[in-house]
């Protein structure tokens, strides 16, 4: 059953060009996706206005299921 409150199209849409870009990032960092959001996310001042906000979207649609 699906709950009312949640719908799949409310749910911001990531452009076809930056699917993966954030995973990638990680990556290249020897890290798991989640781990440098959360690393982005405690230190926002260090990194760029783009990759906050590639983590923060990892952060709050991703990583936050994951953990439960």
């Amino acid at each position: 059953m699906e709950s009312p409150f949640l719908k799949t199209e409310d749910f911001p849409k990531i452009k076809e060009s930056n699917k993966g870009k954030f995973a990638k990032w990680a990556k290249a960092r020897n890290m798991e996706t989640c781990d440098a959001a959360a690393m982005i996310m405690k230190s926002t001042g260090k990194y760029t206005k783009e990759e906050v906000a590639m983590a923060n979207y990892a952060n709050n649609f991703g990583c936050k299921n994951k953990n439960k």
